[in-house]
This record gives structure tokens, sequence and C-alpha cells, in this order.
């Protein structure tokens, strides 16, 4: 008979709990009614914590600095620019970094290739350390008039949330040895166009408190064509349509 017993009193025993457990649990909601007199109210919300670890990265291209016509720096930009001449036209870009996200940024690089058509001869930095490394083809010494490579490397080092940087480069356009001399571009003016790229994609990488991030805007390539007067020396910038920014590249963790 013992053990028989057994079962039934175990069964019983789970029975009282759940019933004990069901009725405390209604108590702490204040739904039970009756005899139970006294009632415990939980009131308040609750908050949970969202980290989030964003970097954005976009480049902005204005148009031509330089008068066409005499090669005099213009206040206002223009979409005109000089065919194969004797002096070099000055067009400003900018790369912009952004913490979108809600934790510190350390350890925050850019890196960039101005194109051989074109190189800078001036920055303007918002924070961090510039260096370059420049050469011509072939990976020579590169002499500063006629094409060549110039690869940037941003140092940001760290960035806080909300917080935006931007280094700005004044660029200029490169001589074409095999015109002469001329600076770029070189076609343009009789019925035909040339690309200029300016720069590949610009590459931003960062550390967070998860993980690494790494985000790559779009390259920007100028198309020339001819303004329609005969020989005139002078071509229209014609795609993209100046200033142009690319679209913000970015990488999230959260």
């Amino acid at each position: 008979m013992e053990l028989r017993r057994r079962p039934i009193k175990r069964y019983n025993e789970a029975i009282a709990t759940i019933i004990i457990a069901s009725l405390l649990a209604l108590t702490i909601i204040g739904e039970v009614q009756g005899s139970w007199r006294d009632q415990v109210v939980i009131t308040g919300e609750a908050k949970m914590a969202c980290w989030k670890a964003n970097i954005k990265i976009r480049k902005t291209l204005d148009g031509a600095y330089t008068d066409p016509i005499t090669g005099a720096t213009l206040e206002e930009t223009t979409n005109l620019i000089a065919i194969a001449a004797a002096f070099p036209t000055t067009f400003k870009l900018t790369i912009c970094v952004k913490n979108d996200g809600s934790t510190t940024l350390t350890n925050v690089i850019v890196v960039d290739t101005i194109k051989n058509t074109v190189a800078p001869f001036d920055i303007e930095v918002d924070k961090g350390v510039v260096t370059w490394n420049n050469y011509s083809n072939g990976k020579n010494p590169w002499d500063g008039i006629h094409f060549g490579f110039n690869e940037l490397t941003w140092d940001i080092g760290t960035l806080e949330p909300g917080e935006m940087v931007c280094l700005t480069l004044w660029i200029q356009t490169l001589q074409n040895s095999a015109q002469q001399e001329k600076y770029e571009p070189t076609s343009g003016d009789e019925g035909d166009w040339q690309e200029i790229e300016i720069n590949e994609g610009a590459t931003v990488t960062a550390t967070s408190p998860f993980d690494g991030l790494t985000a790559t805007t779009g390259g920007i390539t100028l198309i020339i064509t001819d303004n329609g007067i005969e020989e005139d020396g002078i071509g229209v910038i014609d795609s993209p349509e100046l200033p142009y920014s690319t679209p913000w590249a970015e990488d999230i963790y959260q």
C-alpha cells in the first residue's frame, strides 16, 4: 500500500504548488479578489540599453574654381573647364566621416587614392594627421607636375558619438607629357569627350567595443564634353552635376 500512496501524494503536492504559484502571480498584478486583502502592484516601465556602433563616410566635389579663359582663380565655381590649357584647373574635394552610433570609435582611419590626372596642392583638416605616398606610373618618383598617383592616409584617431570631421583637399589638374605639356583635360573641344577620374572610393575603418567597422564611398569621375563652340578651348563638365556628393556609405553593428 505504501507504494500506491506515494504517487498520489506527489500528485497532490504538485497540484498544490501550481495553485499557490498561480495565486501569487495574480496577487502581484493586483487581480486577486475575495479573501486576499493585501495586494502587491508593480508600476513603472523597464528600459533596455540599445548600443549601436555606426561609421559613415562621403565625398563632395565642388565645381571648378578656375576661369577657363584666363586661368584666374574664381570666387564662385563654374562648370566650364579649359581644354589643353597652359594652366591647371582647381577643384575642392571634401571627405567627411561621422560617428552616427552611440559608442566611442577608435583607430578611425581613411584611405583614398587621388588619380593620376589630378593632384592635391593644399589641405585643410578638422582633426587628425594626413600623410601621402606619391608616385608616377610604374611606382617611379613623382615630379609633382605630370601624371602621378597620390595615396592618402588620414589618421583621425577617436570619434565620439555624433561627432563629424572633414578633410578638404584643394586639387589641380596635371600636365600630360604626351600632349605638349598641356594640362588635362586635353580632349572635349572638337565634338568629342573625355573622362577625368578624380579619385577612387574612400575607405574608412574604425574599431568599436563590439567589432571592427568598414565603409567605402563610390569614386568620382568627371565627363568633359564640347561646349558647342568650335575650337574655343573650353569644355563643359557634363556629368555629374557639380557640386556632387556621393551617398553616405556606412557600416553598422547593433
